[in-house]
């Protein structure tokens, strides 16, 4: 019997950060995430990816297979 995947797709190679912000400041990201249809990780990624220039993608591309 073969097991079936589940939950999302792997992002690739990521590094856990912890980090304590000012609850305003963490509500503010989080409203803008929500308006924008993504994740607090995802806008947090976006705006680290401006200030260093290190492109971030919320989500690898997958090999497609034939």
């Amino acid at each position: 019997m073969e097991r079936k995947k589940t939950g999302r797709p792997s992002k690739g190679e990521r590094h856990f950060v912890r980090a304590k912000l000012p609850v305003r400041l963490v509500r503010a990201l989080q409203e803008k995430a929500a308006r924008r249809g993504m994740t607090l990780t995802d806008l947090i990624g976006e705006l680290a990816s401006k200030e260093t220039g290190i492109p971030y993608s919320n989500q690898e591309a997958l090999p497609l297979s034939s």
